[in-house]
């Protein structure tokens, strides 16, 4: 008996070690880059369906010499399915019967974000494109996964091509972001019909046709009293109501005039921009806002409310499946009170409740969304010395928000915090632990070969974030309001920058030339060269700086921005 079970055992290991054998074979067969691969959409594709599958292909092309074909044998195929049933946005990567591989999306995003999985996990060379091996399913934790894009300043989302900005919305499509939001800033223009005004709400438009074009929602953020720069000067604000910025053209909303106009320009807005079918319209009090005539103030608990909840009502006419989100951003203890209040008894007109660094129990009940802070953090100007990983900072703002927060809205000056923007989306998407995240961008957008030595750079960088400030040139770097708060900051140590900036030389040389010339490789770059140089110089720019800086302008396309976003070139 012993004998025969025994002798059944090895009868079933070989039998094992053979099927191992035959797996193994079949991936490493799967696993030679494909000079050329055939992807097949489902029958009857939607146009985000279609444009997922362009996604792949450009991307593809963008890192290696293999070609997307959509008819023809090739040696692998990559297959795009619906499959409803696995869970609201989820994905499936799994063998495709026949060979290659299939992606399966629970709805079209579920099809954009296993896209996205299936990509960052491949490896890209001169021989051609090598499917990644990762199987299973994905679906996400939290349902608001949205990014800000602070389109002013003549940064790069208010002056780059408007079709690079497009191109990096679908790139942080593809990482599990399901929504962008941007806010028509109104204080630069004479009216709509200010040809500048029109420029830019075309502009707004065609970034948020892309995010819709792959799946993704859009949002607007609108300022409560929000004015034209030539509003009648008889209905404006009073300011004594302002926390953070402040524009004078702001308009109060405590009479019926006031209140009528802030109504008209808003409904032309919500005109506007009603076939990008907003999925949020989230109202702001402070920061630029406010009022503090005796009709409105105190300005939180009154004017602000009174008015959230009109612009709630002209939002719902006018966009019917649109969801409000009321902003209590840098309300104080008193104005929580009210608004606990005021929302005590019946149903409260928001959806949403916008804040960070709360953990409160929300007003009515209503569920709360983030706005971490990524882009302005002990730097200035923002993004002026190359890329700010802040990828600790904002795993440790999650750890203190995730068990009541339904997503956010991290607060974006530009393309210098690529690294932080993916590592939210992550922690929205599963709690991913943060290195898992960077491994995967450092081995797709750079190297798998460069991911140990980019990883401790990326340490270094965060851990010698600080601010910077010399006398002269540094001096005239403000805002309009004439803030400067990296003033009179001394040098500091920096450890390990000119041991980063050794490491980025040594993985430039190995790079392939189109991870070397990336933006986001330029930037990351340029940042260890900045921190080794300012270091060895006792904290002011050299000629080797003042070149880096130079770089970065282009890489922004800063070169009429407000010097708060513009690299400190003299």
């Amino acid at each position: 008996m012993a004998e025969c079970f025994v002798r059944a055992c090895c009868v079933a290991a070989l039998l094992i070690a053979g099927l191992n054998q035959e797996r193994n074979a079949m991936a490493d067969e799967v696993a030679k880059p494909a000079g050329r691969v055939r992807l097949v959409l489902p029958a009857n594709a939607s146009p985000v369906t279609t444009n997922v599958g362009a996604l792949l292909a450009r991307q593809v092309a963008q890192r290696c010499p293999a070609a997307v074909v959509t008819s023809g044998d090739a040696p692998l195929t990559v297959e795009l399915t619906l499959a409803p049933g696995i869970g609201a946005e989820g994905f499936r990567l799994d063998d495709r019967p026949g060979g290659g591989v299939r992606i399966a999306g629970n709805d079209e995003r579920g099809l954009l974000y296993g896209v996205g999985k299936f990509l960052h996990t491949s490896r890209y060379g001169p021989g051609g494109f090598t499917p990644g091996s990762w199987r299973g399913t994905s679906r996400p934790e939290k349902s608001v996964r949205g990014i800000y894009f602070a389109t002013h300043f003549h940064n790069f989302y208010h002056d780059a091509p408007v079709e690079k900005v497009q191109r990096y919305v679908e790139e942080l499509g593809l990482w599990g972001f399901n929504v962008l939001a941007v806010w028509y800033d109104m204080h630069h223009f004479d009216g709509a019909g200010d040809p500048k005004a029109v420029a830019f709400r075309a502009r707004l438009h065609a970034i948020g046709e892309a995010a819709r074009g792959v799946g993704l929602d859009v949002s607007f953020i609108v300022v409560a009293n929000e004015a034209y720069n030539n509003s009648p000067a008889a209905l404006r604000a009073d300011p004594s109501a302002r926390r953070g910025g402040w524009y004078d053209c702001a308009v109060c909303p405590g009479t019926p005039a006031g209140l009528d106009y802030v109504l008209g320009v808003l409904a032309q807005e919500f005109d506007w921009c009603a076939d990008l079918q907003p999925r949020f319209v989230c109202v702001w009090p402070y920061d630029q806002g406010g009022c503090g005539c005796e009709h409105c103030r105190p300005w939180g608990t009154n004017g602000y409310l009174k008015t959230a909840a009109a612009v709630t009502a002209l939002a719902r006419k006018k966009l019917p499946h649109t969801q409000i989100i009321l902003s209590a951003w840098m309300f104080d203890e008193g104005e929580w009170r009210g608004l606990e209040k005021a929302f005590a008894g019946g149903r409260p007109f928001a959806d949403y409740i916008l804040a960070e660094g709360v953990t409160r129990a929300m007003p009515g009940r209503l569920p709360l969304v983030g706005f971490p802070e990524i882009s302005m953090h002990e730097t200035f100007p923002w993004g002026g010395f190359g890329a700010t990983p802040l990828t600790v900072r904002a795993r440790q703002q999650w750890d203190a928000a995730k068990g009541h927060v339904a997503g956010g809205f991290p607060y974006s000056e530009g393309i210098y915090e690529d690294l932080t923007k993916v590592v939210l989306s992550q922690l929205y998407w599963n709690d991913r632990p943060v290195d898992e995240t960077l491994r995967e961008y450092i081995a797709y957008e750079f190297s798998a070969e460069a991911v140990e030595e980019v990883l401790k750079v990326i340490a270094t960088l965060e851990r010698n974030h600080h601010w910077r400030w010399w006398p002269g040139e540094l001096e005239g770097v403000k805002l309009d309001l004439d803030w400067f708060p990296s003033r009179g900051a001394r040098p500091q140590a920096d450890p390990g920058a000119q041991e980063a900036y050794a490491a980025v030389r040594r993985v430039d040389a190995k790079l392939p030339p189109q991870a070397r010339q990336s933006w986001r490789w330029r930037q990351i770059y340029l940042r260890a060269l900045l921190d080794a140089e300012l270091n060895a110089n006792g904290g002011a720019p050299n000629d080797a700086c003042k070149k880096a800086f130079a770089e970065l302008i282009e890489i922004y396309h800063a070169q009429r921005a407000n010097p708060a976003v513009r690299p400190p070139l003299p």
